[in-house]
């Protein structure tokens, strides 16, 4: 016989199916939570950053692919039949060029090196990894200018890679371009004066030696260093290349016997130029003219040209082209006209300097350091913890200066709680913080400062707990209204 439930049997047994499904809903939330947290971390430990960096660079038809005994390398098109690359990417063997952007054409894209010379053989022994190299025909492609003249790139400017080197993703072939953030220029005993570049991810790596370094300039984008080595792994941020303006000489001997007269500075004056060729000024006429920018007239002192070597003011009327103003980036006392590299306790970044005293004073940026008898760059009124700052204040030693709501503070740096005062918490970001933490406002109008319930994964276990007694006591007190 049919058994009839009761009123209060159907309600208990309608609540306690919406108990089960709430529980298992919750459940479910609370896998799903613990998943999405284990992902994240496991994603976080095993995602790995490009090697190098950078793209395919399919129009930098400059850039030739050199195959040798010496291994895999790159070159660049500076003249109608002329490569530049290193030194080291030429061995004792044949070796040819390819373009691959013409391979399977009417030219073939396959050339032969009819004559090559090292900067060491050019020079009985000079130090330098760069190398000429003398296609068997011109390819048609329009050469790169290259930077006969100019200090090197200045320090955080970009300057764009390209070669055929090892990338992330594959071994030596493609030609691919990055461009990365200018370090500085240093002398190397055994590869000659070194432009130093690199972003982490980003770099040269194998293959690209003899590469290009293109570098905007007056007269626009030209060739100024060509790739030469690593000191760690590819991509981890340090990339150095051989420049070629105080190498000039070496390069215009050789198109001038293997090339016909050119617009570049090669010693010969070409008229119809669409820039005028610096060589029709700046010939042997017994004047040193100011027109030729790099002091390379042959009539101005030979130490103001461009060699490497910084030379004082009053040796160079009219200036060295190797020299860093009063105020920017250097890397030696040698690089700076005023013969100083110094900091000071407001600028880590070494900068160039000079003597100053009462008879001899600073440049309007500068100011004298009577204990050093240098001048240094204006110093910034000093913002103590807590106190507003701009780009105008300089925020004490230990802090920095970071947005709070709608103004800037001079906050206190941290790498956990137990550094930051009562009032404050460790923020962590870009810069960590000890950020002011935001008052609650209850519902009776208290002001309450305490730390905030805290957020995200590491917390959702303990807040489905809570919810889940909340939800155990309310089943308790329905169950007890309806019996």
């Amino acid at each position: 016989m049919p058994v009839t439930a009761t009123g209060n049997e159907v309600a208990r047994e309608a609540f306690r199916k919406r108990d089960c499904d709430l529980v298992r809903h919750l459940l479910l939330l609370f896998v799903l939570l613990q998943l999405a947290c284990s992902t994240q971390t496991d994603g976080a430990s095993s995602r790995k950053d490009p090697i190098v960096g950078g793209e395919p660079a399919p129009l930098e038809t400059q850039v030739f692919f050199l195959d040798s005994d010496a291994g895999v390398c790159s070159a660049t098109l500076i003249a109608p039949r002329t490569l530049v690359t290193a030194a080291h990417c030429v061995g004792t063997e044949p070796l040819f060029a390819l373009d691959p952007a013409r391979v399977g054409g009417a030219d073939g894209g396959m050339y032969g090196i009819v004559k090559r010379v090292t900067y060491a053989q050019a020079t009985d022994g000079g130090v330098a990894d760069l190398a000429l190299l003398l296609l068997d025909r011109a390819p048609g492609v329009t050469p790169k200018p290259w930077a006969w003249w100019g200090p090197s790139p200045a320090i955080g400017s970009r300057v764009r890679h390209v070669g055929y080197g090892r990338s992330e993703l594959g071994p030596p072939g493609e030609r691919r371009a990055v461009t990365t953030a200018v370090v500085g220029a240093i002398v190397n005993r055994t590869q000659g004066m070194v432009l130093v570049s690199g972003d982490l991810g980003k770099g040269i790596c194998f293959g690209d030696s003899g590469g290009a370094a293109f570098a905007p300039t007056d007269g626009g984008e030209r060739l100024v260093a060509v790739h030469s080595f690593i000191t760690t792994d590819c991509g981890a941020g340090v990339s150095s290349s051989v420049l070629l303006a105080p190498y000039r000489r070496f390069v215009e001997q050789w198109l001038i016997e293997n090339e016909g007269p050119d617009c570049a500075r090669d010693g010969r004056c070409v008229a119809g130029c669409d820039v005028e060729d610096p060589d029709c000024r700046c010939g042997g006429d017994g004047v040193c003219s100011a027109w030729c920018s790099d002091g390379d007239d042959p009539d101005c002192p030979g130490e103001c040209r461009v060699d490497g070597v910084c030379m004082p003011r009053s040796a160079c009327p009219l200036g060295d082209g190797d020299c860093i103003a009063d105020g920017e980036p250097c890397l030696s006392a040698g690089q700076c006209a005023g013969g100083a590299c110094i900091t000071d306790p407001q600028n880590p970044t070494r900068y160039c300097s000079q003597p100053c005293s009462g008879s001899q004073a600073c440049p309007d940026t500068m100011t004298c350091d009577g204990a050093r008898a240098l001048c240094i760059v204006k110093q910034l009124p000093v913002a103590a913890e807590g106190a507003l700052c701009s780009s105008a204040v300089k925020c004490a030693p230990g802090t920095v200066c970071h947005d709070v709501a709608n103004e800037k503070r001079c906050l206190r740096t941290c790498s956990s709680q137990a550094q930051c005062l009562e009032g404050t918490r460790c923020r962590f970001g870009v810069v960590n913080v000890c950020m002011p933490m935001a008052a609650i406002t209850l519902d009776a109008g208290t002001q309450w400062e305490g730390p905030l319930a805290p957020a995200g994964c590491a917390s959702s276990p303990g807040a489905l707990g809570a919810v889940l007694a909340v939800w155990a006591l309310t089943l308790r007190r329905q169950r007890t209204m309806i019996r």
